[in-house]
């Protein structure tokens, strides 16, 4: 969490994206995060993204395996700098980081 916030803080690019559906996405996410549900992500990824971005994945949690199954797949398709935050929206939330929501 802590480096995923200083990350932002320092203005750094990457792409967030947030990996659980769209409904939750619409609900509550990171702000600034783009909703890339894991069963979208191939062809998504092609489509929306290079392969020489930054990206970090998340998903809900620590229990939710979303996040790291996307990493998994992202690094297969060649995308070579991926990372993967664990912590997901809950651990971002309980640090009184700002999230937002669509719906």
């Amino acid at each position: 969490m802590d480096h995923l916030k200083r990350m932002m803080d320092s203005g750094e690019r990457f792409i967030l994206l947030d990996v659980r559906t769209k409904n939750d996405y619409d609900k509550e996410h990171i702000k600034g995060a783009r909703s890339m549900p894991l069963d979208e992500i191939d062809p998504a990824a092609e489509k929306t993204l290079k392969h020489d971005d930054d990206i970090i994945v998340y998903c809900d949690s620590f229990v939710c395996s979303a996040s790291t199954s996307a990493s998994k797949i992202l690094a297969g398709m060649g995308f070579s700098k991926v990372r993967d935050y664990k912590g997901g929206l809950r651990e971002w939330k309980g640090g009184g980081l700002p999230t937002e929501s669509f719906s």
